[in-house]
């Protein structure tokens, strides 16, 4: 979890997509609970959006 959070932290403004897929390959490498199930999905439906821009 310390990986995404590096990443997270080093971010100045909106993530770029580059930088969500980042922590959403992170994200994969954990176990499947509820609070990484959630910030995954957050996490895609907010690439959605910057894919919608």
């Amino acid at each position: 979890m310390t990986a995404i959070i590096k990443i997270a932290a080093s971010i100045d403004e909106i993530p770029t997509m580059e930088e969500t897929d980042a922590m959403l390959d992170e994200l994969r490498q954990l176990p499947r609970d509820a609070a990484t199930i959630k910030l995954m999905d957050d996490l895609l439906e907010f690439r959605m959006l910057l894919g919608a821009t």
